[in-house]
């Protein structure tokens, strides 16, 4: 899930396009004296592709151009390693280490969320931010409060608090991140009938003694409906799922079990096909 920042920035700044290949090294890639992989071995992906796919190399390879400062700043801008504010005691932080503490390997790991600790609120902001057209808004946890006679007595007002990326880059993360969900992407099992869904899977490896733990994780998928016209944001994460672990299998059928039901309680409209942005499904995937 922590991908999508580093895509929106470097989409913002105009150093990749989305039909633009990346070579993604067949699953093994060496930067730094290490190697990173990948879940599944990929060749040459498009970056629309690379993001569908959840490509940890591509993710890499885009964050070395734009370079460490970029990135510091475009997270710090998304609100990464700071508290939203919002009006519940003991929210976190999270952590985004100076750049006097990165290794050479760092900009190539922090783009897969290693390095970095994160809350559930601050992701599902970073979605938002897409959904809101570039800007990140302070969240509020009571929208109003009127008296039984229907005078308001509270109501809050949007906030931003910064914008990260134009309304033209969150509009194509829009399109891009709807992608995931078709019948070849990692979060198709978040499809919700009649709507289009952009969201995004996660699988992060928990920290273990001497590194990250493989056999730990928190699965994730955060994602917004209708991709076309915002209505609901949404983020699962499920702590150490056994036996499937993965975002996909794990976090994304909740999601839709959750959407399906809110749509119809909070009365959204699907968008009409003739406005929909969302692509002819693809071949039904055989694996994760």
């Amino acid at each position: 899930v922590f991908k999508v920042a580093v895509y929106a920035a470097a989409f913002n700044e105009g150093l990749v396009r989305a039909d633009e290949v990346i070579d993604c090294e067949n699953g093994l890639w060496a930067y730094g004296g290490k190697t990173l992989s990948d879940f599944h071995a990929y060749g040459r992906l498009t970056v629309a592709d690379a993001l569908k796919k959840s490509s940890n190399i591509a993710a890499a390879k885009i964050a070395l151009r734009l370079g460490e400062d970029r990135l510091i700043r475009y997270l710090k801008e998304f609100g990464i390693g700071s508290r939203t504010g919002i009006a519940l005691p003991g929210e976190e932080a999270g952590i985004l280490n100076p750049r006097s503490r990165w290794t050479k390997i760092s900009i190539t790991r922090v783009p897969m969320g290693h390095e970095v600790a994160v809350t559930s609120l601050q992701i599902l902001s970073v979605l938002n931010t897409i959904a809101n057209g570039g800007a990140v808004l302070k969240p509020e946890v009571v929208q109003r409060i009127v008296t039984a006679k229907g005078q308001t007595l509270l109501e809050t007002k949007p906030e931003v608090l910064a914008r990260p990326i134009t309304p033209e880059t969150a509009q194509m993360m829009a399109r891009l991140l709807s992608r995931v969900t078709e019948m070849d992407g990692t979060g198709r099992r978040a499809r919700v009938e009649g709507y289009t869904v952009a969201g995004k899977t996660g699988t992060a490896e928990k920290p273990g003694l001497g590194g990250y733990d493989a056999d730990r994780n928190l699965a994730s998928f955060v994602g917004f409906l209708p991709a076309e016209d915002p209505a609901i944001s949404i983020i699962v994460t499920v702590d150490e799922p056994q036996p499937l672990h993965q975002g996909g299998q794990v976090a994304a059928p909740v999601f839709r079990e959750i959407a399906e039901q809110a749509v119809r309680y909070l009365d959204i409209p699907p968008v009409p096909a003739e406005l929909s942005f969302a692509a002819p499904t693809a071949r039904a995937a055989t694996d994760m």
